[in-house]
């Protein structure tokens, strides 16, 4: 019963499906016909824009050969889309939704092929302004072309290329050829974009149109004005070249180099001229002004105005760095100067014979090295520079490094009196040393003599520290200790347990003072020279060192070289 039920229903709906089979396989050969004239037609649009080159003229290249990129294919390879194949597939798109509404309709399927003619209806009503828009655009690219080509062709003609590289603006003709074919590019964007506005308006994109227009305007008023500041850039940059280099030829003509040797400055200046040098200065004062007045030209006041404030405290400030400049050269004259005369003024006085003399340093004269007046010279020289450098420092209102070396300078003083008691107590120190090796004799006299020497110069350290204000309670307290450490250790040597001790210690420091005595053979003659021994090699060998001096041989009375008169002759020898 089931079987025949099915069969009776499939008797009933069989020729409906039947009816419309013929309906179907002609929308299928329509969809199949459609689809293939789509993508023929999409092929070709793509292919004739492709022989136009029309997106290389309009984007700049971008194109590779066909071995550089996809075999068999002159695709760009760049990043930057293909618009020939974009195109095409567009036309492709169009074509095969107009396909799919016949399909629909030969099927009678109006309720799905209705989206689709809504869509087809909107893309066929906004034909007219995607020609519009192209249209313009077109007209926009001719433009463009045109002043394209009059730039780069009118820059050839008038030898634009030859007046670059004698302003040094380039260097090849190679140079000026991408300097006009840059020009040229940049006019061809400029004129496209002006365009942009009435095509964004053409498609009905009024909200876009609309912002962009309103920058675009900004952007022309502003042209003007950037045109005339670089105007004025490029007229004053020649103006200033040109002073430059007369400034230059005139300076080396009257003989700055000459001075500039006479100064020492070609150790600071180098290969570099001072002319050369006046003269860029003397073109960056000229551009300072000429820079002012183009950024007045473009009115950006949130860029110029502080800019400019700038620049007007540079041109303030000129005249006090020119005398800075000045004032520091002129230190270094004046402190060639004064180092001149104070050398030889210590060398006529005998400075260095008697630094040499009294075994300061290593300095000798005539042997190449440098001499203590020289030294002195060179000290009074950097005295000078450094201070008329701080008022050079003062003028340009460096405040800073001024406060830092005027404490410098203060302390200077310290400094000097520091080392003029170093030298003395040097000087001293070697004179006592030396008298005391004169006039005493025995065999530990040498002893006395060091710690005179050296007793000196240990109170002049302190002394000088003292000046130095280096640790002052500290070295103060320092030598109270060790003046109270020896005169307390003395003081208990006798009281305490190293009485013994103490006692052959002073013992023995006893003798030693008594086998020193004083050789009256040595003293200073009557003209206030000191008596030379004839058998001596050397006037400063020391008794006991080789040399034997043998007493007078009558003394008078009283003398200490007596004899027989124990009672005023020292302890027996």
């Amino acid at each position: 019963m089931i079987r025949r039920d099915y069969f009776m229903t499939f008797d009933s709906w069989a020729p409906i499906y039947i009816s419309k089979l013929p309906n179907l396989l002609w929308a299928l050969i329509v969809l199949l016909i459609g689809w293939i004239i789509a993508k023929a037609v999409g092929k070709a649009v793509e292919k004739i824009l492709r022989k136009t080159s029309w997106d290389e003229k309009l984007f700049g290249g971008g194109r590779q050969p066909a071995d550089a990129g996809t075999p068999g294919t002159d695709k760009p390879t760049g990043k930057r889309p293909d618009t020939n194949e974009l195109i095409g597939k567009i036309v492709y798109y169009i074509l095969l939704v107009f396909v799919f509404i016949l399909f629909f309709h030969l099927l009678n399927l109006g309720s799905v092929a209705s989206p689709f003619l809504g869509m087809f209806g909107t893309m066929l009503g906004f034909i007219p302004a995607i020609l519009k828009a192209a249209l313009i655009l077109l007209f926009a690219f001719i433009i463009a072309s045109l002043l394209r080509m009059l730039v780069v062709k009118g820059g050839q003609k008038a030898n634009v290329s030859g007046l670059m590289q004698k302003m040094n603006v380039s260097d090849s003709d190679n140079d000026s050829r991408k300097f006009l074919q840059t020009a040229g590019n940049i006019v061809f964007y400029l004129v496209m974009l002006l365009f942009i506005p009435g095509v964004l308006a053409a498609l009905n994109i009024h909200g876009v149109s609309g912002a962009f227009g309103g920058m675009l305007e900004n952007m022309l008023a502003f042209i003007p004005k950037l045109l005339a500041a670089a105007l004025i850039l490029l007229i004053g940059w020649i103006v200033a070249k040109i002073i430059r280099e007369l400034v230059t030829g005139l300076l080396k003509t009257v003989g700055t180099e000459k001075f500039a040797y006479r100064l020492g400055l070609q150790k600071v200046l180098g290969d570099t001229s001072l002319s050369s040098i006046i003269g860029t200065i003397v073109f960056v004062l000229i551009m300072i002004p000429i820079v002012i007045s183009a950024l007045d030209k473009l009115e950006i006041r949130a860029i110029t105005d502080p800019a400019v404030q700038m620049l007007n405290d540079v041109m303030t400030m000129i005249p006090n760095i020119i005398i800075a400049i000045l004032l520091i050269a002129a230190s270094i004259w004046l402190g060639k100067w004064v180092r001149q005369i104070i050398a030889g003024l210590l060398q006529r006085v005998g400075f260095d014979s008697l630094t040499r003399n009294m075994a300061i340093g290593g300095w000798k004269p005539g042997t190449g090295g440098m001499l203590m007046s020289e030294l002195v010279g060179y000290i009074a020289q950097v005295l000078v520079v450094f201070l008329l450098t701080i008022q050079a420092l003062n003028l340009v209102k460096l405040g800073f490094l001024v406060t830092m070396l005027t404490a410098i300078t203060a302390y200077l003083p310290h400094v000097l009196a520091a080392v003029i008691i170093l030298a003395l107590s040097l000087i001293v120190a070697n004179i006592v040393e030396k008298v005391l090796s004169n006039i005493l004799t025995g065999p530990s006299f040498k002893i006395i003599t060091s710690v005179a020497k050296y007793a000196i110069i240990v109170l002049a350290v302190f002394m000088a520290l003292d000046q130095l204000g280096v640790a002052a309670s500290i070295v103060n307290s320092a030598f109270i200790l060790i003046l109270g450490g020896l005169a307390l250790a003395f003081g208990l040597s006798f009281g305490l347990g190293g009485k013994e001790f103490a006692k052959n210690y002073l013992a023995k420091l006893d003798k030693t003072i008594e086998e020193t005595e004083v050789d009256m053979s040595k003293k200073p003659n009557s003209s206030g020279n000191q008596a030379i021994d004839p058998n001596a090699n050397n006037m400063n060998q020391y008794p006991g060192e080789g040399t034997k001096i043998d007493p007078p041989p009558q003394a008078p009375e009283g003398n200490l070289w007596d004899k027989g008169n124990p009672s005023q002759n020292g302890p027996d020898m």
